[in-house]
């Protein structure tokens, strides 16, 4: 029997009837609790009531996200779409590891806002999704499902309606074996008792739990502990305060299959009724696995527990199991040294089996303070990427499926594993540790980076998409970036394949690249192309092999590092644009902002220029100033140096000033006044029909006549913060609409300032561009028109 602490009810009151209860702890018993919450995004989790149950009630605590954040915005890199979702699956990870949590997705692909559930449903099929959710309930078996929203029209994001409604739905149907057969989907469960969050309603909550408690073996409260794991999101930018002393969390019974309290008030506990178990305070497991947040050289090794008995008992937090590879990458079909070893920091001896020094396997004695090593080689046949990117996707789902035993997203790798028993206990326990090369860095120490598997040469251009002007000399560097993962030094040669009109200055490039080197080959292609999409591919030959593909790192500190694969294709867009005459364009960048080196591509002389350099700049040598999305947002030197840039305008200059937030509104920010709802107005339909309203607009037709045709093939969205009242000396020609909703005039406004022209855009230029859409181009260009300030 688990001991437990009951914690005192409140005996406070709240405006609107009584104070739902506060939570305490039920009589434990030898069945583990368990609860999974299921949101829409990476960064819905609740990690304060994930805290406080996987840390401080040693509940199993699961998170179900249906995507993985693909279709939003990125403060940290430049990556958008599937390389952004690796980010931020990496992000959930690193908050999994300082909160104790699992992690689960389902196969929906972010395909960016959606206003509504039924706008949702017609990209992601309700059915296969609502399997996904009911595979994951199965497999991890929770007694509570927890709902982050409502599944209504409050939610706002149809994402978020959905995920609220697919969570009840599959506490209802989780057991039902007729709709969701035992062999696809796995054995039934009935989950005991359904809550949705009330945290951003407390009026509505039936029970408060306070999350501020403090634990004294951690040094730090579970509040604490969670504003550490919402702050690894941060390509989101949900840095989050350490809070002590008492926070609020608050939750809302609507549904219960076990005896417990008729008015969902006096419910003392989410798990009255539940015969299952919970324990106060942080075991020193937990504390050895989980507690650190620095990214994969601090990855904890997973424990499965393989008896009754619990590691903390059998002394199992004081041993270590490592494996150190003599690379970093291995080739498909090389072979790495590994070094495998097993420290005993504890009082008594260990047992497990490995290979012995005479060659064989045998069982292993470690006594205290000792260890024991031996060498493995490894090899593996398949590259290391992504699961759910191995295969291309169907729709707006991912095509790799969700086994029927869904697996925690932590520990689908095949990790080494051994099983290790005491002296006193035959019992085993199972340690899985990864294949890790470390090195010491000089400023940051001990430094690991997991063993991963790719080609033996992998070739990649810098971008998969480029512009260019049809019909127009065609003279460009094309950057091959070469990758070793061979063991020994390579020679590796490259060779273009050009589509008609263009012609390389070499048929083929020459590199060495030493075990694991990076080397990059340029060849200048010159030519003309007619409008439309050309290929130019990359085909790499090393060792009498081939190689037509490649990967990009994903590296940032605060995730494990990881590789997206592409082939090795450069698409040229080829697009009938004009640009203004005498264009010098100074560009500020804005938040995962690929727009600049796009206009390089069309011809636009671009200076990137820094906000905190703008005092010290003679502005008047552009033709137009260009701030890139959510740069104000992202920079307070822009803000403090903005009126640098309203001077320029006032003297004659241009500039151009692409969406931002609610920061736009700030006086000072704008030449004139704008006003954005909350919620936000917004065109997610990116085929949403665009009316031009002011023919005769000159941004609409010079230097190119804008037509309905320009709002062809745009990705994800129209516009997105679109001002919903704004100052009558701004000119706003465009008109556009979501199905069923009223004509919105702020996504293009336009005024004089001065002597100059100020130019307010919230079209989601920033995605068409880098997708190559040639209207998103030759609006863009429009945009730049004007001639250098006099």
């Amino acid at each position: 029997m688990v001991a437990v602490m009951l914690l005192p009810a409140t005996n406070s009151a709240q405006q609107g009837g009584p104070a739902p209860q506060r939570e305490s702890s039920p009589p434990g018993s030898s069945v583990a609790a368990r609860m999974l919450s299921i949101g829409a995004h990476p960064d819905d989790e609740d990690t304060g009531l994930i805290t406080w149950l996987a840390r401080g009630r040693n509940v199993e605590t699961g998170y179900l996200s249906l995507t993985r954040g693909d279709g939003g915005q990125n403060l940290i890199g430049n990556e958008l779409g599937e390389p952004l979702g690796v980010i931020r699956t990496q992000e959930l990870l690193a908050a999994r590891r300082i909160d104790g949590a699992h992690q689960y997705f389902t196969r929906a692909y972010d395909f960016g806002y959606s206003k509504s559930a039924p706008e949702t449903y017609r990209h992601w099929p309700k059915e296969e999704l609502l399997g996904d959710v009911v595979k994951v309930v199965r497999a991890f078996r929770p007694h509570i499902i927890l709902a982050l929203f409502s599944g209504t029209q409050r939610d706002g994001h149809g994402h978020h309606q959905v995920s609220a409604i697919l969570a009840r739905e599959a506490y209802d149907v989780a057991s039902d074996t007729l709709r969701f057969p035992v062999r696809g989907f796995g054995p039934a469960w009935t989950p005991q008792k359904f809550y949705r969050t009330a945290r951003f309603n407390p009026a509505l909550a039936t029970l408060r739990i306070n999350i501020g408690e403090f634990n004294p073996v951690l040094g730090e409260s579970y509040a604490e502990i969670a504003a550490e794991s919402r702050s690894q999101h941060k390509s989101q930018g949900f840095g989050a305060l350490r809070r002590k002393g008492v926070v609020w969390n608050y939750v809302t019974r609507e549904h219960t299959r076990v005896p417990a309290a008729a008015d969902p008030k006096q419910e003392r506990s989410i798990f009255d009724g539940l015969a299952t178990a919970t324990a106060p305070g942080d075991t020193l497991l937990k504390i050895y696995q989980n507690r650190n947040s620095g990214g994969f050289c601090n990855e904890v090794r997973q424990l499965s527990i393989t008896s009754a008995a619990t590691p903390a008992s059998m002394g199992m937090s004081s041993v270590a199991f490592e494996a150190f590879a003599d690379r970093q990458a291995l080739a498909l079909g090389e072979w790495a040294r590994v070094t495998k070893t097993v420290y005993n920091r504890g009082r008594a001896p260990i047992t497990f089996e490995a290979p012995t020094r005479s060659g064989g396997i045998g069982a292993i004695v470690v006594l205290p303070d000792s260890s024991y090593r031996w060498v493995d080689s490894v090899t593996r046949s398949e590259i290391t990427q992504p699961w759910w990117l191995a295969s291309a996707r169907t729709g707006d789902l991912f095509t790799p499926p969700i086994g029927a035993a869904a697996e925690d997203e932590r520990v689908k790798q095949h990790w080494p594993a051994i099983t290790i028993s005491t002296g006193t206990s035959q019992a085993g326990v199972t340690l899985r540790t990864p294949i890790v090369y470390h090195y010491v860095d000089p400023v940051r120490g001990d430094v690991q980076r997991p063993l991963f598997v790719a080609p033996g040469i992998s070739v990649t251009f810098d971008r998969m998409i480029e512009l260019a002007p049809a019909s127009t000399a065609f003279d460009r560097f094309v950057n091959i970036t070469l990758r070793s993962a061979f063991g020994d030094t390579t020679i590796a040669s490259v060779a273009l394949e050009l589509p008609k009109g263009l012609t390389a200055d070499s048929v083929r490039r020459t590199a060495a690249l030493a075990p694991g080197a990076t080397r990059t080959v340029t060849f200048r292609v010159r030519g003309t192309l007619p409008a439309g999409t050309h290929d130019i591919r990359a085909i790499a030959e090393a060792k009498g092999q081939q190689f037509r593909s490649g990967y990009v790192p994903i590296e940032y500190e605060h995730i494990d590092p990881d590789r997206i694969y592409r082939p090795a294709t450069l698409t040229i867009n080829s697009i009938d644009v004009l640009l203004p005459p005498e264009l010098s364009v100074g560009y500020i960048p804005g938040v995962g902002d690929n727009a600049a080196p796009m206009l390089q591509q069309l011809g636009v002389l671009v200076t990137i220029l820094r906000p905190e350099e703008i005092p010290a700049t003679d502005l008047s040598r552009f033709s137009t100033i260009v701030v890139g999305p959510r740069a104000y947002e992202a920079n307070k030197a822009l803000i403090d140096n903005n009126n640098h840039l309203l001077t320029y305008v006032r003297n004659g200059g241009r500039m151009v000033v692409q969406y931002g937030q609610y920061e736009m509104m700030r006086p000072g920010v704008l030449p004139y006044p704008v006003t954005i709802r909350r919620p936000h107005d917004r065109v997610t339909e990116e085929t949403a029909p665009v009316s031009i309203v002011v023919p005769s607009s000159p941004v609409l037709n010079s230097p190119n006549r804008i037509t309905a045709a320009d709002f062809s093939d745009w990705v994800q969205e129209r516009a997105l913060y679109m001002p919903f009242t704004f100052d009558s000396r701004y000119n706003a020609p465009l008109a556009m609409t979501d199905p069923g909703e009223e004509a919105k005039r702020g996504a293009l406004l336009e005024a004089q300032y001065g002597r100059g022209t100020y130019v307010y855009t919230s079209l989601a230029l920033f995605r068409q561009l880098p997708a190559g859409v040639p209207g998103g181009a030759r609006i863009f260009a429009n945009l730049l028109g004007g001639s250098r300030p006099r």
